[in-house]
């Protein structure tokens, strides 16, 4: 085949040759100089260097045409997904559409699909439908109100307010927070009281072929207020799983890598979001450690064929084993520390735990990220905990969380430091 790989992320992050025998096919990376320069010089390719002084999809349409006959476009970041799905169309190649895309990009029109089939979603309306709604129109809910972007990422910009009434009020009157405030780009979403469970997996010609459900400790939305976070898969599903393929299936994710949070509320579950991608952090480790799939490399082989899992030549990568063992993570953020450097005290005798599978804490000298970041060489401590049972897990990810402790310090030659 011939293949077009739009190349934005670091090569060492996804190793294509690991999937891609560049010896059979004929590869084409696309990318500015920088990123290009990350292709190992001796992988045999054909490197084209783009300007970046225009978007990606109108440069890559002047360097490209359907005469020169890609059988598939491959991106791998969740940034260029629109795009990739935008040179698909102009160079008449198939694979994911704009429309597909849409779905899983844009949360208002994610719920809608799932509401579509059935399926119970948090109640919600765009910003700019909710302030030109009139004054006669019945309130949609009362309670606790979630103000979130459409395609938002990493919970930034997201912020709960005690009432509708209260979300209403801010929307109309420029939100405090917000530097780019455009009601176009945000919806209202009802509160739903519940854990949040993530599902993490890939499917394949419309079936699972891995899903693992795990309990989020604490929300992605504490962790961009500073506050650590955890997570654990859960010994036992409890059917969880075969409700969240009806949520996978109800958006349009048929083939490769997914990330679907939902709320367990008193009365069953309720969509939230759902990525087609990996999910973050330490999320791809810990499902590879759990089904022996690399989520990853299991995308590409999505991205080359799409048959089903008994006659796919690429089978490999798709195939699970069973584990007992229950994995989990945690992660301590530090972009909002009142100082760019770090100090951690409360660790030494968890580095040496032998349920801690692995123990990442911030380069010594390095500066920790302004905005959210779930990359472990960004964040000052985070890792994966082993054990028999989901509560074992939680357990000991919970003394992690209480226990250790980053604090800010003015001289980066001090960051971190053993406590």
């Amino acid at each position: 085949m011939k293949l077009l790989i739009l190349h934005r992320v670091p090569y060492s992050f996804i190793e294509y040759h690991r999937v891609i025998d560049h010896g059979i096919h004929d590869v084409v990376y696309v990318g500015s100089s920088a990123q290009l320069a990350t292709v190992p010089p001796d992988l045999p390719c054909t490197r084209v260097e783009r300007p970046g002084r225009a978007g990606l999809a109108e440069e890559v349409r002047t360097l490209f045409s359907p005469d020169d006959a890609f059988d598939r476009v491959i991106s791998v970041s969740q940034y260029e997904m629109m795009e990739a799905a935008q040179i698909r169309r102009s160079l008449g190649i198939e694979g994911v559409s704009p429309e597909q895309v849409h779905i899983v990009n844009d949360k208002v029109a994610m719920k809608a699909a799932v509401a579509g089939c059935g399926l119970r979603v948090p109640r919600f309306v765009r910003c700019d439908e909710a302030l030109t709604a009139s004054s006669a129109d019945v309130t949609p809910w009362a309670g606790k109100t979630v103000l979130k972007p459409l395609d938002g990422t990493a919970s930034k910009d997201v912020f709960v307010f005690a009432t509708y009434a209260d979300a209403g009020t801010a929307i109309l009157n420029h939100p405090t927070g917000l530097e780019d405030w455009d009601p176009e780009r945000f919806q209202l979403e009802e509160y739903v009281e519940g854990p949040i469970f993530h599902f993490d997996g890939v499917m394949l010609a419309g079936a699972p072929v891995a899903i693992v459900a795990s309990r989020y400790l604490g929300t992605c939305l504490e962790f961009a207020q500073g506050v650590p976070q955890g997570s654990i898969q859960v010994d036992d599903d409890g059917g969880r799983c075969k409700v969240a393929v009806e949520y996978l299936r109800a958006v349009g994710i048929d083939n490769g890598p997914f990330h679907l949070e939902m709320i367990e509320a008193a009365d069953g579950m309720v969509f939230l979001e759902v990525g087609a991608r990996p999910g973050g952090g330490h999320i791809k480790e810990t499902f590879r450690l759990a089904t022996g799939i690399d989520l990853v490399a299991a995308g590409l082989a999505c991205n080359l064929d799409w048959s089903p899992l008994e006659i796919n030549p690429l089978k490999r990568w798709f195939e699970s084993t069973a584990s007992s063992t229950v994995y989990g993570d945690f992660m301590f953020p530090g972009h909002l520390l009142p100082s760019r450097y770090c100090a951690i005290s409360g660790g030494d005798r968890f580095q040496a735990h032998p349920d801690v599978v692995r123990w990442k804490e911030l380069d010594a000298g390095a500066s920790l990220p302004e905005t959210v970041s779930y990359f472990d060489f960004e964040l000052p401590v985070s890792g994966i905990v082993a054990g028999r049972s989901s509560s074992e897990v939680t357990s000991l990810i919970r003394e992690i969380l209480t226990t250790v402790q980053v604090v800010p310090i003015e001289q980066p030659t001090q960051c971190p430091t053993p406590g």
